[in-house]
């Protein structure tokens, strides 16, 4: 299964608070697998077993098995779909699969449309930008559909989806606006972090959070756009979270000591939150002169 590059995970993960002690397999790399094990697992509606089930049987010979693993693409956990399509994706059917998907993008019904953009996410198709980008930009879809067409074109990773993603950064809804945010940073070759800057001052925290991200993880064009902003967000954000990055997104591009210095140094001495107090520390010794 398709995952995020492992730097960025300790990037998110950092940020999150959260300790990564090593990656844990949950399966024998594609060994082992049995159709009465997936059934079992499909019995139990076991995430956990569902994924190491799928995940021993990457190689597996079982034509049955695909009538046991596709209706997994309508599951309702988002990882459930995941194992699922990157199971099908490897079988001969997953042509079949993908048109099914496509056509799910051109109807009204919003789980639905969801669940095929995780399964296209997934596949990795190139071909599937053109109907992800429509559909992200449709207002029949819900919020939550939208923000799964976001992130299947983050997961598909090439140029020319930066833009319906730039473009959704403007929608009305919070949860389109965070995944686009989000997507952006995985897009190999976009480097413009001048597009998350408005969403610095979003009302939502999951928004300007992301967007402190986003901005930390490009560093590169309009970079030094953010930076007031960040300021701002370090100084005066309601949210640990969203003051957290700001801090860490400060190092990151290199912010200039002139104006960035005086944030972080009151920060590091006096923000409630240690995990604050310790990013902004880091990013000081990051400020350029």
């Amino acid at each position: 299964m398709r995952r995020p590059s492992h730097i960025n995970r300790v990037i998110v993960a950092a940020l999150s608070g959260v300790l990564l002690l090593g990656a844990v397999s949950t399966a024998e790399a594609g060994h082992g697998g049995s159709p009465q094990a997936i059934q079992n697992a499909i019995a139990a509606n076991s995430v956990d077993a569902i994924q190491a089930e799928l995940e021993r049987a990457e190689y597996l010979v079982c034509a049955a098995c695909t009538n046991l693993v596709t209706p997994l693409i309508d599951h309702l956990d988002y990882r459930v779909r995941r194992v699922a399509a990157w199971w099908l994706v490897r079988r001969a059917t997953s042509r079949q699969v993908y048109v099914s998907m496509l056509n799910r993008l051109a109807q009204p019904d919003s789980v639905l449309a969801r669940n095929a953009a995780d399964v296209l996410g997934e596949f990795g198709f190139p071909s599937a930008i053109p109907a992800l980008g429509a559909a992200l930009s449709n207002p029949i879809f819900t919020g939550e559909a939208r923000a799964a067409m976001a992130r299947a074109l983050g997961s598909i990773n090439r140029p020319e989806v930066a833009q319906p993603l730039v473009d959704a950064l403007s929608a009305s809804d919070p949860l389109v606006q965070a995944a686009a945010v989000t997507a952006l940073r995985n897009v190999s070759g976009f480097h413009d972090a001048s597009v998350a800057v408005p969403l610095l001052g979003a009302a939502d925290e999951q928004v300007r959070a992301e967007a402190a991200t986003t901005v930390g993880m490009l560093r590169g064009q309009g970079a030094t756009d953010a930076v007031p902003a960040l300021v701002t967000a370090l100084s005066s954000d309601p949210s640990e979270v969203v003051r957290k990055r700001a801090a860490w997104a400060l190092g990151e591009v290199g912010a200039s000591a002139s104006v960035a210095g005086s944030a972080l140094q009151t920060a590091a001495a006096s923000d409630p939150s240690p995990f604050v107090r310790s990013l902004a520390r880091a990013a000081i010794s990051k400020l350029t002169r």
